[in-house]
């Protein structure tokens, strides 16, 4: 990876908390694309064709409070999903996965475990419970769902087409960073028995797998990194995938944060410390946007970027984030770059892009116009955003992108 965690995510990073969306496989696979940036954490997966959004993470770290089964699952006993969550993977061509064929479907869904983690926190702040779904599918590989967090896809297991396809390999991974690794998860084949975190300094650790048998025939893993291992000398380096010979099957490796992308305590013109990255030109910040109304305030800093770019710090009384947009990572972005939060609406937008429009679900809209680029709303609580459009200077709408309601991300844990 060239980029790190103070650049603006590559796709709409907001997926996370996001009270407008409905939890279909456009958003699933969503929260499951590359991203070589994001707010602080990010998430980067298994399946680099898929665009990225951020997820911020934590989880109980031992294995028997995460929840793991003590043997494997036998897929054909598990419980049935419940009607939510089979006709979410039903709709899954919405957002199908590159490399799968459009005639490609899904067998029926079945629970395999839950387990207790923060979904939006770093460190881990309010966990809550997630249930991890899978299903098989036609063509021989599987797709699975943690509620409330994501999921993704994997392809028939192909050495030939392992270097092109992320979903062939034997192992896939997703990782959750600030400076440095502080979650992983994924699934591993049964070619693999176990899966190993690897430190830079040379100390290892086990993680725990939960083995599901045919027609899945993998495993899958959640592990949140020690706080001893989040420093430049003891970071995480590799998670590898063993077999029964203790010879290695499959390898993700991790760059170690460049000194000028971490995040340090840095000083805004009005004296308030935050934590931005070193490359964040903090002098030269100016507040583009400031607003209280009904007891919470609204505020946005932007600032240039050293080797280019902008930085930004925005926060809303219930959520916020942080990042930087380098100009290699704001050529390829949408022109709509952003998403929603808990209770705002926040985006960074390309020069052609004079307003944008919010479209709710009960027929009114809101139209924006960006400062510097930027736009920060506030959403009032209980309304719906079902669409947001981007128009040029001329009125043609050059960006369109639908929200659905949230439906299988509410749901309890089936």
């Amino acid at each position: 990876m060239t980029e790190t965690v103070d650049q603006l995510i590559q796709a709409r990073f907001a997926a996370v908390a996001n009270p407008f969306d409905d939890g279909d496989w456009g958003d699933v696979l969503a929260r499951a694309r590359s991203s070589e940036a994001g707010l602080n954490p990010r998430r980067v997966p298994i399946r680099l064709a898929l665009a990225a959004t951020v997820a911020l993470l934590a989880v109980t770290a031992t294995a028997a409070a995460f929840g793991w089964p003590g043997a494997v699952v036998d897929f054909f006993k598990a419980p049935p999903a419940p009607q939510s969550v089979s006709a979410f993977f039903a709709s899954f061509h919405v957002g199908r996965p590159g490399g799968v064929s459009p005639g490609t479907k899904l067998g029926p869904a079945r629970k395999i475990m839950s387990a207790t983690f923060d979904a939006d926190h770093l460190p881990p702040r309010h966990p809550t419970l997630h249930t991890l779904y899978v299903a098989p599918r036609t063509d021989g590989g599987f797709c699975y769902l943690w509620t409330e967090y994501g999921g993704s896809c994997a392809d028939t297991e192909s050495a030939a087409e392992a270097k092109t396809e992320p979903g062939a390999r034997p192992m896939g991974v997703e990782w959750l960073e600030n400076d440095y690794v502080g979650f992983v998860d994924g699934w591993v084949r049964t070619d693999a028995k176990t899966v190993e975190a690897r430190f830079a300094d040379g100390t290892t650790a086990s993680i725990p797998v939960a083995w599901v048998s045919a027609p899945i025939g993998a495993g899958f893993f959640a592990y949140v990194i020690p706080a001893a291992h989040l420093t430049r000398a003891d970071a995480l380096a590799s998670i590898v995938a063993l077999d029964g010979n203790g010879s290695v099957v499959d390898r993700q490796t991790f760059a170690l944060t460049k000194p000028l992308d971490e995040d340090v305590l840095q000083t805004l013109p009005d004296g308030t410390k935050v934590s931005l990255p070193r490359r964040a030109q903090v002098t030269r910040a100016r507040e583009i946007v400031d607003v209280r109304a009904k007891g919470s305030r609204i505020y946005l800093w932007v600032m240039p970027r050293i080797g280019g770019g902008t930085c930004y710090l925005f926060g809303t009384g219930t959520g916020g984030g942080r990042g930087c947009t380098s100009p290699y990572w704001l050529a390829r972005s949408p022109v709509v770059n952003g998403g929603g939060g808990d209770g705002y609406y926040f985006a960074q937008l390309k020069p052609n892009v004079a307003t944008i429009e919010l479209r709710f679900r009960d027929g009114s809209s809101k139209r924006l116009m960006p400062i510097d680029g930027f736009v920060l709303h506030r959403i009032e609580p209980g309304a719906r955003v079902a669409a947001v459009v981007g128009f040029d200077r001329n009125g043609r709408a050059i960006f369109r992108e639908r929200y659905r309601f949230r439906a299988v991300f509410q749901q309890g844990p089936g």
